[in-house]
């Protein structure tokens, strides 16, 4: 008899948990839990026109940093379906920035030399990076920690500022180079997350 009992007291708590879950799932109570359902999925902040060309314009003191920012920005852009200034123009449009120091003035307040790429090169809107890199230490396992700091800002052909914001990277290498750059790479990604 008492085995009959707690089986019908077990089935009936199972049957009221899963009741609740379920309640609670509705009202979004459970999200970590349930990533995947249609309320929970967030939708990107779209602040980069979806219309016309992306130009980058990156400013750092160390050349490979650049490059590799640029780069990875570009990917970023591109993979959330932006289209990026072509190459040739991309040349041009960074000679002219750097020419005319947009991406410092722009940081600066003051968007008109950018405003004047932006025009020149029938660009919808610019994102501008500066990026640094601090010296990697060896920690106590022999592995280095790379930190970085960019600092980010996307700009209209209309003299709109769109966001960005300054991010920091932090993560490890087991060279100084590898550091450096993973640490750069930290820092970028959670620079475009704050466009995207």
């Amino acid at each position: 008899m008492t085995r009959r009992l707690m089986s019908v007291a077990l089935f009936m708590m199972l049957s009221v948990c899963s009741v609740s879950d379920a309640t609670m799932l509705k009202r979004g109570k459970l999200a970590d839990e349930y990533p995947d359902t249609p309320k929970q999925q967030k939708q990107p902040n779209q602040i980069l026109p979806k219309k016309g060309d992306i130009g980058v314009v990156v400013d750092g003191t160390d050349t490979m940093h650049v490059s590799t920012t640029e780069a990875m920005i570009i990917q970023e852009l591109v993979s959330h379906g932006y289209r990026v200034v072509d190459e040739k123009k991309m040349k041009s449009m960074k000679m002219a920035a750097a020419k005319a120091q947009a991406a410092r003035y722009a940081f600066e307040g003051n968007m008109s030399a950018l405003l004047k790429v932006n025009g020149h090169y029938s660009a919808a809107a610019t994102v501008c990076a500066k990026v640094r890199a601090g010296r990697p230490v060896r920690n106590d396992l022999g592995v280095y920690t790379g930190t970085a700091t960019i600092s980010l800002l996307a700009v209209t052909s209309r003299g709109t500022k769109l966001g960005g914001d300054m991010a920091q990277g932090k993560a490890l290498g087991y060279t100084v180079e590898e550091a450096e750059q993973n640490g750069i790479n930290d820092a970028v990604r959670n620079a475009m997350s704050q466009i995207f």
